[in-house]
C-alpha cells in the first residue's frame, strides 16, 4: 500500500499523476463495522472494475481544526495503526488529507474536482451521512452531480446495532462508560491501545473510564491475561501483571470488572 499525504502545498504535484481508482471516503477513526462496510463495498467495486482501491481520510480531526484547538478529540487509533489495518484490508492507496481551515473553506464542487477527480477517482463509495465541502454543504445527493459525469457514486446504508448507528462517536461515549464488551461488537474486534513502558499511552489512543478491566497484554508474541486499573486518562496501575521495563506492548481490553467482583477474586 502506498500512503500519500496531501495538503494545499503539494496537491498540484499529485494531480493527474495517479491511475484511475475506486475511493472510499470518510474519517475512519477506529475502523469500526460501519467503516468496514464502506471499504468492503469500495473493494468489491474496485475488483469488478479491475481498478486499484483507495481510501481517503483526513487529519487532524475536523472538530479540532474548526474549534481552533479548543475542542478536545479522543482519537481511537493513530494514523500508523489505521495504515496497518487498511493495508491488511487490501487497500492500494491511502490518502491522508491535511484538514486545515483553508481546506474546510473549499466549496463542495472544488473538493470533488481537486481532491477526487484530479487525483484519479472514478468511483466514490461513502456512508449514508457523508458530507464534504464548506460547512458540510455537500452530501450523498450532490456528490455525483459535482462529479459532472466523471465520478460514479455508491452509498452504503446505515449500519446499526441495537437500533443505533455504529459510529466513532458512539464508541467514544461507550469508553466513558467502560463498556468494553459492547465496544468489541461495534468494532468487530476488541479495543486495543499501545503502551510504552517508560512514557505510557501512545498518542492518539484513548483509555476507557476509571475502573478495573480484564485485559490481555501482548509483547513480542507473548501474552498474559489479568486485571488492571485505569487511574486517569493517562495512568494505569498494572497490579500483579508483569510488564517490561523498556519497550512497548499492546493492551487488549476484554471487559470491565466491577469492584465487588474484583475484590472477590483478588
Amino acid at each position: 500500500m502506498k500512503t500519500i499525504e496531501i495538503n494545499s502545498t503539494n496537491l498540484n504535484d499529485w494531480k493527474n499523476k495517479l491511475p484511475k481508482h475506486v475511493i472510499a471516503l470518510g474519517f475512519f477513526d477506529g475502523l469500526h463495522k460501519g467503516h468496514q462496510q464502506v471499504i468492503l463495498k469500495a473493494k468489491e467495486t474496485a475488483i469488478q472494475q479491475n481498478l486499484p482501491l483507495s481510501v481517503m481520510s483526513f487529519f487532524p480531526h475536523p472538530k479540532s481544526v474548526l474549534s481552533k484547538g479548543q475542542a478536545n478529540v479522543d482519537y481511537l487509533m493513530p494514523l500508523s495503526e489505521k495504515e496497518k489495518q487498511l493495508e491488511a484490508m487490501g487497500v492500494n492507496y491511502f490518502f491522508i488529507v491535511e484538514f486545515s481551515l483553508d481546506f474546510a473553506s473549499l466549496t463542495p464542487e472544488k473538493f470533488v474536482s481537486d481532491y477526487l477527480i484530479d487525483l484519479g477517482a472514478v468511483h466514490a463509495v461513502c456512508g449514508f451521512d457523508y458530507t464534504y465541502g464548506q460547512k458540510g454543504a455537500g452530501n450523498i445527493t450532490t456528490l455525483a452531480e459535482h462529479g459532472k459525469g466523471l465520478l460514479e457514486v455508491s452509498v452504503v446504508p446505515k449500519v446499526d446495532l441495537c437500533g443505533d448507528k455504529i459510529s466513532s462517536t458512539r464508541i467514544r461515549e461507550l469508553l466513558t462508560q467502560g463498556e468494553m464488551m459492547f465496544i468489541s461488537r461495534l468494532l468487530g474486534k476488541p479495543y486495543k491501545v499501545k503502551w510504552d513502558a517508560k512514557t505510557g499511552l501512545y498518542p492518539f489512543y484513548t483509555l476507557p473510564t476509571l475502573g478495573f478491566y480484564e485485559v490481555i497484554l501482548s509483547l513480542n508474541g507473548r501474552t498474559q491475561q489479568g486485571i488492571i486499573s485505569v487511574l486517569s486518562n493517562q495512568n494505569i496501575d498494572f497490579g500483579e501483571m508483569h510488564i517490561p521495563t523498556t519497550g512497548s506492548f499492546t493492551i487488549t481490553w476484554l471487559r470491565e470488572v466491577r469492584i465487588d467482583n474484583y475484590k472477590a477474586i483478588s
